[in-house]
């Protein structure tokens, strides 16, 4: 009897080595097995998590890019070829980012949703380049038409200083401030050219630091052009009183 046990339990972890060496699968391979199954899991959760993620950031940009497209819209003084450029880049954007948003969903390894994401930020620069080509370049038309109401200012006020001086008033003070006033003005235009079209041909791509270089400078002039158009106003007020009865 203990002799058939014996060749029983034999011919059973014979059989069980076999199917084992069969399967690739060591003789002890129940723990082996269950362990490659919990990897498995494990890189599916993964998988999903990172899929969730980066659709999720690519959700947040697209929200952006809509908002971003209302206010281009409302912008009143927004010349209409920046806004037609504006509006070029948007749709663009939410366009491909709409078809990686589709694409992220059927990939089946982490490393093509990386390399999606990736693509996401490189590719389009929502944050780091479009939203300041809008704002800026929203700011730099609505300081271009200050400066050209100034102008237009400035020429008026000219005629009441000269006029002022031929009926043999003392201008001195006035001739002053109105040369002040016009460089001001020359100033603003000078940080006001080719601002908004330079800012506008900028390309996204993976040069984050040449791309933030670029969009402060633009941000530097968009300031700078601000501070003259206040000095200029400020001498506009000036002039005004110099010139009362």
């Amino acid at each position: 009897m203990l002799i058939r046990r014996g060749l029983l339990f034999a011919a059973t972890t014979l059989t069980a080595a076999a199917l084992a060496a069969a399967a690739g699968v060591p003789a002890q391979g129940a723990p082996a097995v269950a362990g490659v199954a919990v990897q498995a899991a494990d890189q599916a959760a993964n998988l999903a998590n990172a899929k969730k993620l980066t659709t999720v950031r690519i959700d947040g940009r697209l929200a952006l890019l809509r908002a971003e497209g209302v206010a281009i819209r409302n912008a009143a003084r927004l010349t209409d070829a920046h806004q037609a450029a504006l509006q070029k880049i948007i749709d663009a954007d939410i366009a491909g980012l709409t078809e990686l948003r589709a694409k992220v969903a059927t990939e089946t390894t982490a490393e093509a949703v990386r390399a999606d994401a990736r693509s996401m930020v490189e590719d389009y620069r929502v944050y780091l380049l479009v939203r300041p080509q809008v704002h800026l370049t929203v700011a730099a038309d609505v300081e271009s038409a200050a400066l050209a109401r100034l102008r237009t200012l400035h020429d008026k006020l000219a005629q009441a200083v000269a006029a002022a001086k031929s009926a043999g008033k003392d201008v001195g003070d006035a001739e002053a401030k109105l040369a002040h006033l016009k460089s001001e003005l020359d100033a603003t235009e000078s940080a006001l050219s080719g601002l908004a079209d330079d800012l506008l041909a900028v390309q996204p791509g993976p040069d984050a630091a040449a791309i933030k270089a670029k969009t402060a400078a633009a941000r530097t002039d968009v300031r700078t052009a601000r501070t003259h158009l206040r000095a200029a106003v400020a001498d506009a007020k000036a002039l005004r009183t110099l010139l009362k009865p």
